[in-house]
């Protein structure tokens, strides 16, 4: 009975941790700042950055940890760390700021 168990319980955490994976996927609100703006990240690796007075479309590229992004018109990728915080995206700029971006639905 144990070993039975002991099974369920490993197959139970097996399911949570492959299940918890967040996406970048999704348009993103920042909370931080004085000024709004959305990163919107598509499934097919487009993405733009958007303010009130401007947008800029660009494709990006991930790694778990690290968000390489082209903005159009630009020939100079940029790479930006990133992690999660529970429901916080949070992308590290290049002076090593922590911006911080809410998930809109």
């Amino acid at each position: 009975m144990r070993k039975y168990l002991l099974i369920a319980l490993l197959c139970s955490l097996l399911i949570l941790t492959t299940g918890c994976k967040k996406s970048i996927v999704g348009k993103w609100k920042s909370v931080e700042s004085a000024t709004e703006y959305y990163y919107i990240f598509n499934k097919n690796k487009t993405c733009s950055y958007e303010m009130t007075v401007a947008r800029l479309d660009c494709t990006y590229e991930e790694d778990g940890k690290k968000l390489t992004i082209l903005y159009n018109g630009n020939p100079n990728p940029t790479t930006y760390e990133y992690r999660f915080e529970n429901n916080i995206l949070i992308i590290k700029d290049s002076s090593g700021n922590d911006n911080k971006f809410i998930k809109e639905k």
